[in-house]
């Protein structure tokens, strides 16, 4: 996907493989996703960044809560407004923040983004 805003209306999930970003070259770039209800990974289910884009530049607005399944590997920042929980091994490389409820780790790792 390309730079800019993507809204669903109810819930999304990255079920398998790669979700690729790229910035075509704009460092600056940003990219919004918006989803009405939750936000699902699958197991091993991988952001990839490409094209200069940055995990600071990522913003993914969930409607309740938002899960990362075992192994996957996501960027951006997650603003939830229920729960967020990371499975088993999963990977962030961003900002996890709930407005309502609490962030979940299982043998997680999350880093901040490179600004």
């Amino acid at each position: 996907l390309f730079p800019g805003l993507y809204t669903n209306s109810t819930s999304v999930m990255l079920s398998s493989g790669n979700l690729t970003l790229d910035a075509q070259g704009d460092e600056n770039a940003v990219f919004l996703f918006q989803m009405g209800s939750t936000l699902t990974t699958g197991s091993t289910t991988q952001v990839v960044l490409t094209g200069g884009a940055k995990a600071n530049n990522v913003y993914w607005q969930v409607g309740s809560s938002a899960t990362l399944g075992t192994t996957s590997m996501f960027a951006g920042n997650i603003l939830a407004e229920t729960s967020i929980t990371l499975s088993t091994g999963a990977v962030l490389e961003g900002r996890a923040l709930t407005n309502s409820a609490a962030v979940s780790l299982d043998s997680a790792t999350i880093t901040a983004p490179t600004p």
